[in-house]
Protein backbone atom coordinates (compact mmCIF):
# COMPACT_ATOMS: atom_id res chain seq x y z
CA UNK A 1 0.00 0.00 0.00
CA UNK A 2 1.56 3.68 -1.10
CA UNK A 3 2.23 5.83 1.92
CA UNK A 4 -0.13 9.20 1.32
CA UNK A 5 1.72 11.97 0.15
CA UNK A 6 2.23 15.37 2.35
CA UNK A 7 -0.26 16.94 0.10
CA UNK A 8 -2.32 14.22 -0.21
CA UNK A 9 -2.82 14.15 4.01
CA UNK A 10 -3.59 17.94 3.66
CA UNK A 11 -5.99 17.92 0.38
CA UNK A 12 -8.02 14.80 2.08
CA UNK A 13 -8.55 16.97 5.19
CA UNK A 14 -9.27 20.38 3.78
CA UNK A 15 -10.93 19.38 0.72
CA UNK A 16 -13.82 21.94 -0.20
CA UNK A 17 -15.95 20.62 -2.42
CA UNK A 18 -18.31 22.51 -4.98
CA UNK A 19 -22.02 22.82 -3.79
CA UNK A 20 -20.89 23.17 -0.28
CA UNK A 21 -22.28 25.46 2.15
CA UNK A 22 -23.62 28.66 0.73
CA UNK A 23 -21.68 31.78 1.97
CA UNK A 24 -21.14 35.22 0.39
CA UNK A 25 -18.14 34.92 -1.42
CA UNK A 26 -15.42 37.01 -3.57
CA UNK A 27 -15.33 36.61 -7.50
CA UNK A 28 -12.40 37.68 -9.80
CA UNK A 29 -13.83 40.52 -12.20
CA UNK A 30 -13.94 39.93 -15.67
CA UNK A 31 -10.81 41.80 -17.18
CA UNK A 32 -8.57 40.08 -14.13
CA UNK A 33 -10.25 36.58 -15.55
CA UNK A 34 -9.36 37.41 -18.60
CA UNK A 35 -5.58 38.93 -18.02
CA UNK A 36 -5.06 35.63 -15.13
CA UNK A 37 -7.77 33.07 -15.44
CA UNK A 38 -7.04 29.42 -17.12
CA UNK A 39 -5.17 26.72 -15.92
CA UNK A 40 -0.99 26.83 -14.50
CA UNK A 41 1.35 23.82 -14.89
CA UNK A 42 4.67 22.66 -13.86
CA UNK A 43 4.85 21.23 -17.19
CA UNK A 44 1.59 22.08 -19.22
CA UNK A 45 2.59 18.80 -21.64
CA UNK A 46 2.32 16.28 -18.97
CA UNK A 47 -1.80 15.75 -17.84
CA UNK A 48 -0.13 14.40 -14.71
CA UNK A 49 1.80 17.50 -13.96
CA UNK A 50 0.95 19.38 -10.42
CA UNK A 51 -1.10 22.18 -11.97
CA UNK A 52 -3.71 25.50 -10.76
CA UNK A 53 -6.60 26.25 -12.19
CA UNK A 54 -7.92 30.28 -11.79
CA UNK A 55 -11.15 30.69 -12.21
CA UNK A 56 -14.31 33.23 -11.25
CA UNK A 57 -14.48 31.94 -8.07
CA UNK A 58 -11.46 29.59 -6.89
CA UNK A 59 -8.01 29.60 -6.83
CA UNK A 60 -7.49 25.73 -6.80
CA UNK A 61 -3.99 23.37 -6.21
CA UNK A 62 -4.71 19.95 -8.46
CA UNK A 63 -2.48 16.70 -8.41
CA UNK A 64 -3.83 13.78 -9.83
CA UNK A 65 -7.39 13.38 -8.40
CA UNK A 66 -7.07 15.40 -5.47
CA UNK A 67 -7.64 18.92 -5.25
CA UNK A 68 -7.64 21.90 -2.58
CA UNK A 69 -9.62 25.30 -3.00
CA UNK A 70 -9.58 28.83 -1.62
CA UNK A 71 -12.90 30.69 -2.21
CA UNK A 72 -13.41 34.14 -1.56
CA UNK A 73 -11.36 35.60 -4.21
CA UNK A 74 -10.02 38.99 -4.86
CA UNK A 75 -7.27 40.33 -6.94
CA UNK A 76 -4.67 42.72 -5.22
CA UNK A 77 -2.53 44.36 -7.47
CA UNK A 78 -0.35 46.81 -4.71
CA UNK A 79 -0.06 44.08 -2.59
CA UNK A 80 3.60 44.56 -2.41
CA UNK A 81 3.22 48.59 -2.20
CA UNK A 82 6.04 50.63 -3.74
CA UNK A 83 8.26 47.55 -4.00
CA UNK A 84 7.42 45.32 -6.25
CA UNK A 85 9.32 41.85 -7.30
CA UNK A 86 10.52 42.12 -10.96
CA UNK A 87 7.94 41.15 -12.85
CA UNK A 88 5.28 41.47 -10.76
CA UNK A 89 1.45 41.15 -11.92
CA UNK A 90 -0.92 40.69 -9.33
CA UNK A 91 -1.54 38.85 -6.30
CA UNK A 92 -4.66 36.75 -6.43
CA UNK A 93 -5.73 35.55 -2.81
CA UNK A 94 -8.62 33.34 -1.26
CA UNK A 95 -9.03 31.62 1.58
CA UNK A 96 -9.33 28.04 2.68
CA UNK A 97 -12.23 26.90 4.60
CA UNK A 98 -12.33 30.49 5.99
CA UNK A 99 -9.20 30.05 7.65
CA UNK A 100 -6.24 30.18 6.15
CA UNK A 101 -5.00 33.00 3.34
CA UNK A 102 -3.37 30.86 -0.04
CA UNK A 103 -2.21 33.45 -2.39
CA UNK A 104 -1.17 32.85 -6.38
CA UNK A 105 1.50 35.27 -7.04
CA UNK A 106 1.22 36.57 -10.73
CA UNK A 107 4.72 37.26 -12.54
CA UNK A 108 5.54 37.32 -16.58
CA UNK A 109 8.46 37.13 -18.23
CA UNK A 110 9.83 36.63 -21.35
CA UNK A 111 8.64 33.13 -21.68
CA UNK A 112 4.71 34.16 -20.38
CA UNK A 113 2.95 34.57 -17.16
CA UNK A 114 3.81 32.11 -14.20
CA UNK A 115 2.57 31.77 -10.66
CA UNK A 116 4.24 30.98 -7.46
CA UNK A 117 2.34 29.97 -3.94
CA UNK A 118 2.25 32.20 -0.70
CA UNK A 119 0.05 31.61 2.06
CA UNK A 120 -0.28 31.04 5.66
CA UNK A 121 1.89 28.39 7.45
CA UNK A 122 -0.24 25.56 7.74
CA UNK A 123 -1.12 25.85 3.49
CA UNK A 124 2.65 26.30 3.00
CA UNK A 125 3.60 23.47 5.37
CA UNK A 126 1.25 21.24 4.46
CA UNK A 127 1.66 21.37 0.52
CA UNK A 128 5.49 20.27 1.17
CA UNK A 129 8.54 22.12 -0.42
CA UNK A 130 7.85 20.89 -4.12
CA UNK A 131 4.53 22.51 -4.65
CA UNK A 132 4.98 25.35 -2.13
CA UNK A 133 8.25 26.52 -4.35
CA UNK A 134 7.35 25.32 -7.84
CA UNK A 135 7.05 27.78 -10.75
CA UNK A 136 3.33 27.41 -12.78
CA UNK A 137 3.70 28.32 -16.21
CA UNK A 138 0.41 29.76 -18.12
CA UNK A 139 -0.90 26.96 -20.50
CA UNK A 140 -2.35 29.44 -22.77
CA UNK A 141 0.29 30.28 -26.05
CA UNK A 142 -1.44 33.45 -26.56
CA UNK A 143 -1.86 34.60 -23.05
CA UNK A 144 1.77 34.11 -22.45
CA UNK A 145 2.75 36.20 -25.73
CA UNK A 146 0.61 39.12 -24.63
CA UNK A 147 2.42 39.36 -20.75
CA UNK A 148 6.00 38.77 -22.31
CA UNK A 149 5.15 41.85 -24.66
CA UNK A 150 3.62 43.86 -21.93
CA UNK A 151 7.02 42.70 -20.03
CA UNK A 152 9.06 44.09 -22.60
CA UNK A 153 7.18 46.84 -23.19
CA UNK A 154 7.59 47.83 -19.54
CA UNK A 155 11.86 47.46 -19.85
CA UNK A 156 11.86 49.56 -22.79
CA UNK A 157 9.76 52.16 -21.16
CA UNK A 158 12.02 51.92 -17.45
CA UNK A 159 15.19 52.21 -19.92
CA UNK A 160 13.71 55.31 -21.35
CA UNK A 161 13.02 57.29 -18.10
CA UNK A 162 16.64 56.90 -17.38
CA UNK A 163 17.69 58.06 -21.37
CA UNK A 164 19.91 61.06 -21.04
CA UNK A 165 17.34 64.24 -22.44
CA UNK A 166 17.97 67.25 -22.94
CA UNK A 167 16.81 70.16 -20.18
CA UNK A 168 14.91 71.64 -22.89
CA UNK A 169 12.77 68.45 -22.83
CA UNK A 170 12.25 68.08 -19.33
CA UNK A 171 8.50 68.40 -17.87
CA UNK A 172 8.96 67.36 -14.83
CA UNK A 173 11.71 68.26 -12.49
CA UNK A 174 12.62 64.54 -11.96
CA UNK A 175 13.39 64.94 -15.87
CA UNK A 176 15.70 67.73 -15.59
CA UNK A 177 18.42 65.18 -13.91
CA UNK A 178 18.65 63.05 -17.10
CA UNK A 179 20.51 66.37 -18.61
CA UNK A 180 23.88 65.26 -16.89
CA UNK A 181 25.36 69.62 -17.51
CA UNK A 182 22.17 70.33 -15.17
CA UNK A 183 22.83 67.26 -12.87
CA UNK A 184 26.44 68.67 -12.36
CA UNK A 185 25.54 71.82 -11.69
CA UNK A 186 22.53 71.15 -9.21
CA UNK A 187 24.78 68.95 -7.37
CA UNK A 188 27.37 71.36 -7.02
CA UNK A 189 24.73 73.79 -5.85
CA UNK A 190 23.00 71.54 -3.74
CA UNK A 191 26.29 70.96 -1.58
CA UNK A 192 26.00 68.68 1.55
CA UNK A 193 22.18 68.89 0.46
CA UNK A 194 22.83 66.55 -2.60
CA UNK A 195 23.01 63.55 0.07
CA UNK A 196 18.78 63.92 0.35
CA UNK A 197 17.04 62.28 -2.00
CA UNK A 198 14.07 64.26 -2.76
CA UNK A 199 16.32 67.04 -3.59
CA UNK A 200 18.98 65.35 -5.53
CA UNK A 201 16.85 63.87 -7.83
CA UNK A 202 13.87 65.94 -7.53
CA UNK A 203 11.28 63.01 -7.90
CA UNK A 204 8.60 64.69 -5.65
CA UNK A 205 5.23 66.46 -6.65
CA UNK A 206 5.73 69.17 -8.79
CA UNK A 207 3.84 71.62 -11.69
CA UNK A 208 4.82 71.24 -14.84
CA UNK A 209 8.50 73.54 -15.70
CA UNK A 210 8.13 77.01 -17.46
CA UNK A 211 9.81 79.01 -19.38
CA UNK A 212 10.12 82.52 -17.80
CA UNK A 213 11.77 85.99 -18.25
CA UNK A 214 13.55 86.31 -14.72
CA UNK A 215 16.45 89.47 -14.34
CA UNK A 216 15.84 90.24 -17.88
CA UNK A 217 16.92 87.01 -19.51
CA UNK A 218 14.74 83.49 -19.71
CA UNK A 219 15.20 81.04 -16.91
CA UNK A 220 13.77 77.40 -16.91
CA UNK A 221 12.05 77.41 -14.17
CA UNK A 222 11.29 74.65 -11.65
CA UNK A 223 9.38 73.18 -8.21
CA UNK A 224 9.17 70.25 -6.23
CA UNK A 225 8.84 68.88 -2.94
CA UNK A 226 9.83 65.92 -0.44
CA UNK A 227 6.87 63.44 -1.27
CA UNK A 228 4.13 63.41 1.79
CA UNK A 229 5.63 66.46 3.55
CA UNK A 230 5.35 69.05 0.99
CA UNK A 231 4.43 71.86 3.43
CA UNK A 232 7.81 71.81 5.14
CA UNK A 233 10.14 70.31 2.73
CA UNK A 234 10.08 71.88 -0.81
CA UNK A 235 12.41 73.67 -3.74
CA UNK A 236 12.16 75.99 -6.60
CA UNK A 237 15.14 76.40 -8.59
CA UNK A 238 15.85 78.16 -12.25
CA UNK A 239 18.10 76.84 -14.71
CA UNK A 240 19.74 78.68 -17.61
CA UNK A 241 20.66 76.44 -20.80
CA UNK A 242 23.34 78.43 -21.97
CA UNK A 243 25.16 79.49 -19.62
CA UNK A 244 24.48 75.74 -17.23
CA UNK A 245 23.79 78.43 -14.24
CA UNK A 246 21.09 76.85 -11.94
CA UNK A 247 20.18 78.55 -8.44
CA UNK A 248 17.12 77.25 -5.93
CA UNK A 249 15.64 78.17 -2.94
CA UNK A 250 14.99 75.43 -0.65
CA UNK A 251 13.15 75.01 2.22
CA UNK A 252 13.88 72.42 4.75
CA UNK A 253 11.90 71.50 8.12
CA UNK A 254 10.29 74.96 7.54
CA UNK A 255 13.47 76.85 6.81
CA UNK A 256 14.72 78.50 3.62
CA UNK A 257 17.97 79.07 2.05
CA UNK A 258 19.19 79.90 -0.64
CA UNK A 259 21.43 77.54 -3.09
CA UNK A 260 24.06 78.35 -5.91
CA UNK A 261 24.89 81.65 -5.10
CA UNK A 262 21.89 83.07 -6.83
CA UNK A 263 22.81 87.51 -7.36
CA UNK A 264 20.62 89.61 -5.16
CA UNK A 265 17.78 90.36 -8.24
CA UNK A 266 17.60 86.53 -8.96
CA UNK A 267 17.70 85.67 -5.13
CA UNK A 268 14.41 88.23 -4.98
CA UNK A 269 13.03 86.54 -7.84
CA UNK A 270 13.34 83.02 -6.39
CA UNK A 271 11.33 84.58 -3.23
CA UNK A 272 8.34 85.35 -4.87
CA UNK A 273 8.38 82.22 -7.24
CA UNK A 274 8.76 80.30 -3.72
CA UNK A 275 5.48 82.23 -2.27
CA UNK A 276 3.77 81.54 -5.62
CA UNK A 277 4.73 77.90 -5.97
CA UNK A 278 4.15 76.82 -2.07
CA UNK A 279 2.22 79.55 -0.34
CA UNK A 280 -0.14 80.10 -2.81
CA UNK A 281 1.01 83.97 -3.71
CA UNK A 282 1.29 84.78 0.23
Amino acid sequence: MNAMSPLGRWLAGCLLLWGGAAQAQGTLEADVLKLYGGIYATDCAQAQSPRLRVERAALVVEQGNRRLVAQDVQAAYSYFGNSPPPGYLVVLMGQVRGQHSMLFVVHGDARGQYIQIDGDKPVMANLGPTLAKARYHRCDAVANQRAANMVQQEKQAAAAAKAPQAASQATHPSELVRDKRFKAAWIKALGPLAGERWLAGLEGPAPEIKREELAGQTWLVAATCKPHDCGDNNAVLVYDEATGRVHGLVVRAGAAGLVGAPPGPLGAELQRIWRREWRQGR
